[in-house]
């Protein structure tokens, strides 16, 4: 009886590794979506995860309305996400690694893509660690302290990783599609 598809592709080398990280990038998704919460004081002007809102915030007002003053729960449970994060970090970097490397197997231009997806994803994995180090540094200090070099600390980087995230994603995607072969 022949096999499915898929299940060939799984004796692939490389495979197995990439869906081992693909499987804990969801786990480690779905624990930073978990407890801690946030409290009803943390009211993100916009997006509706203060996580996501404090990578965007413009001013100390959006902070405020994010994180309140120093000390506050919400800096305790922001603390927490970040130190998660890390993790995450780690699993959706090697994710694209490992997707990359698969796709510089196929050669031609895949090999290319898959070059430039692989420092894509990298590169959005160090500007992720930026921001969370940058997220850090705000958490200890009060509204009246925060300037607006720290808040552009986490703005720049979390706009870099988001870009380059969103360019790995699309080299990677044309770097799968099936293309026809001809006789």
């Amino acid at each position: 009886m022949p096999r499915v598809f898929w299940v060939n592709s799984l004796a692939q080398p490389g495979v197995r590794l990439a869906v081992l990280l693909a499987m804990l990038t969801i786990a480690a998704f779905i624990l930073l979506l978990g407890r801690p919460s946030f409290t009803n004081a943390s009211k993100p002007p916009r997006f509706g995860d203060p996580t996501l809102a404090l990578q965007f915030a413009r001013d100390v007002q959006d902070v405020d309305w994010i994180l309140g003053d120093a000390p506050s729960p919400d800096r305790e449970v922001m603390r927490l996400k970040q130190y998660a994060d890390f993790g995450f970090i780690a699993c959706y970097t090697g994710l694209f690694l490992a997707l990359a490397a698969l796709a510089i197997r196929k050669g031609g231009w895949k090999q290319v893509t898959g070059i430039a997806a692989g420092i894509c994803g990298l590169a959005a994995g160090v500007f992720d660690v930026l921001e969370n180090r940058a997220i850090l540094n705000i958490l200890d200090v009060p509204l009246r302290a925060t300037t607006p070099a720290m808040i552009q600390a986490i703005r720049g980087p979390s706009t870099a990783k988001w870009i380059l995230a969103g360019v790995t994603v699309v080299l990677l995607a044309t770097s799968f599609i099936r293309t026809p072969k001809t006789s």
